[in-house]
């Protein structure tokens, strides 16, 4: 396979997953902003429910998927970034996007693990 179909199924890989991300995003949004001062444990333990489905079925799965796409493509990018030379003005396009796009799924994982990490926390609070 030529680097220039790796680079673009791993864009293509990078935007499904930000797709799939945006769709999540209200629903781990309404989670994280779930008020912790409810009164009545059947409120409280309807949020915990809402929390713990949100980190079950968004957050953990995305950051996953945002964890596997990285460690896939870390080797390739470790190995052009080792092998490569800077020059601002006579650089290899296709390598540099690549070498982001591994980046950007880092950021991607790193942001996700976050929020699950912050979906954990709410739901402890909750109990």
């Amino acid at each position: 396979m030529p680097f220039n179909d790796i680079v673009a199924v791993s864009g293509l890989l990078l935007t499904l997953t930000t797709f799939m991300f945006n769709l999540a995003w209200p629903r781990l949004h309404e989670a994280l902003e779930l008020d912790e001062k409810q009164s009545g444990p059947l409120a409280r333990k309807r949020s915990r429910g809402k929390v713990l489905g949100v980190l079950l079925g968004c957050a953990v799965p995305l950051t996953c998927a945002f964890m596997a796409l990285f460690y896939v493509n870390l080797p390739a990018a470790v190995r052009i970034m080792s092998t490569s030379t800077l020059d601002l003005w006579d650089f290899d396009v296709d390598r540099t996007l690549y070498v982001l796009v591994v980046l950007a799924l880092l950021v991607f994982a790193l942001f996700n693990l976050g929020l699950a990490v912050r979906l954990v926390g709410k739901w402890r609070r909750l109990h």
